[in-house]
């Protein structure tokens, strides 16, 4: 799925796809704030959890820059087996 497919969805299809196909390359707490960043076919999507109630606050959808390379030291990277 292209980026610009995935932004015409509502908002509750994003989300759906995003946790179905997804995957988890890192995580960051900065309280309240807990972040997910997920890589999803060719972009990412950092989603905002409240940390207490873990209610989504908002999400962030990109491709490249700033807000990648803030996580670039904590991305996990797949096991070669």
């Amino acid at each position: 799925m292209k980026l610009i497919a995935f932004l015409s969805l509502t908002e509750n299809e994003q989300y759906r796809i995003l946790f179905k196909e997804g995957t988890i390359v890192a995580e960051r707490i900065e309280k309240p704030v807990y972040k997910k960043l997920y890589s999803l076919h060719n972009f990412y999507v950092e989603i905002h959890f409240h940390y207490g109630t873990e209610e989504i606050l908002y999400k962030k959808v990109f491709k490249n820059g700033e807000l990648l390379d803030n996580y670039l030291n904590e991305i996990i990277l797949p096991n070669p087996s």
